[in-house]
């Protein structure tokens, strides 16, 4: 049984499930391949024939082409920040790993599409001062630091009038105490609020027999006012969820890789072709080896009939007709995700209606993570107690809708002149 600590917010539940499920299916791989729940078996399958069959089963992936469509999109040709010279240096490394910014946020913003949500912690080096203020006085040159957190690990918040008053944030720690010793594995639970944080820790090693107990150093006050955990999300469905990009087509493609895996078997069970031979004894024909360069001879007088049984039919064509129907419905409903009206004629009017369509999606999606980057932003500079007035993070709402075709559906561009 769960303790109250491992408690989640009424949300999480079905949150948590559609984004699995987006998620599977965006980074494709044995997060398919090798999970049954995605290879339907049917009744009358024996268990050897779906052990054959899902041991075969390929993946093709339609949903990272609509995913990285938007999360490239709303971070090519990005305006430059507004931010002040004290947080250029978290520009530069924004994880204290290295990774610039750019690359930082654009990895959050692909994730978000792809699961509906992705959070940011903005964090600071752990003060020895009580608070943030004392710490600034005290000369100490920490800098703040992004960190992406799964929305997995975001089991509960609150939130009132002002927005987000708590959250917790479930998380794993390896120590390696020394060369050689045996790694300790820890799991630790953050409660984070608008003015410190607590974090509770219990071993996994002892994880059924022990409950999450309080850190030895797990208390602190940062007195930013916010809670330095900041949601980008594709499209909101509660301040904390949203849905992703593919949603509109997620049993679309899972229906695919079924019926793929299906066509498969089907073909798998009659791959090789079968040489119906008649008017040969049983004698002669255990003599003969059947290959390229053989033939079949006779002088008798009704002579030898020889052909060979390939896998053919309506039960085939069928098949291949209903997936070339699926795969172009995912990429139809993909591009009408952003331009609704993917079918009118080409002429220059309907062109502009589907701009604009394109620009309100996307653009929506632009809007919304250069928001919740620039209050990333924004709590970093409180950590430093620089002003946050004026800074911005504006992401690009400008789009080619030839291009977005061309990537989602996968058609040959039209090159200019021969519109």
């Amino acid at each position: 049984m769960d303790s109250i600590y491992e408690q989640k917010h009424p949300l999480y539940a079905a949150a948590f499930t559609k984004r699995r499920k987006a998620m599977d299916l965006y980074e494709g791989g044995e997060r398919v391949e090798g999970n049954l729940a995605y290879l339907t078996r049917h009744p009358y399958e024996s268990n050897k024939q779906y052990e054959i069959r899902s041991g075969r089963a390929t993946y093709r992936n339609f949903a990272a082409p609509v995913v990285d469509v938007f999360a490239s999109f709303i971070n090519e040709g990005r305006p430059a920040r507004l931010l002040p010279d004290v947080l250029r240096p978290v520009e530069r490394d924004a994880d204290r790993f290295g990774m610039t910014a750019d690359a930082f946020f654009a990895d959050v913003t692909r994730l978000a599409a792809a699961g509906g949500a992705r959070f940011v912690i903005v964090d600071m080096e752990r003060q020895r001062a009580e608070t943030v203020a004392e710490d600034r006085a005290s000369g100490r040159r920490a800098v703040p630091y992004f960190t992406s957190v799964d929305p997995d690990d975001v089991w509960d918040w609150g939130l009132d009038e002002r927005g987000l008053a708590w959250a917790v944030v479930h998380g794993m720690e390896l120590m390696r105490p020394a060369p050689f010793a045996a790694p300790e594995r820890s799991e630790t639970l953050t409660v984070w609020t608008r003015e410190g944080w607590t974090r509770y820790r219990r071993p996994v090693r002892e994880r059924e027999n022990t409950v999450f107990a309080l850190d030895e150093h797990g208390e602190g006050k940062h007195g930013l006012g916010s809670v330095p955990l900041v949601p980008f999300l594709f499209e909101p469905t509660s301040p904390m969820t949203g849905l992703p990009a593919t949603d509109d087509v997620l049993s679309l493609i899972l229906r695919i890789y079924r019926r793929d895996s299906e066509l498969d078997k089907m073909l798998f069970d009659r791959a090789v072709p079968l040489l119906n031979v008649g008017g040969v004894s049983q004698e002669h024909w255990d003599t003969f080896v059947v290959a390229s360069s053989n033939a079949l001879m006779s002088t008798e007088a009704g002579g030898i009939t020889a052909q060979y049984v390939e896998p053919s039919g309506t039960a085939f064509q069928a098949q291949a007709e209903a997936l070339a129907r699926d795969e172009a419905s995912v990429r139809e409903i993909a591009l009408r995700m952003v331009r609704p009206q993917s079918a009118v004629g080409e002429s220059a009017e309907s062109k502009a209606i589907d701009k604009t369509q394109l620009d309100t999606q996307l653009a929506s999606f632009a809007r919304r993570s250069g928001s919740a980057e620039a209050l990333c932003w924004k709590l970093a500079a409180r950590w430093l107690g620089a002003k946050e007035d004026g800074i911005e993070a504006k992401y690009s709402e400008s789009y080619d809708v030839g291009e977005a075709t061309v990537k989602i559906k996968g058609q040959t561009p039209v090159k200019k002149g021969q519109e």
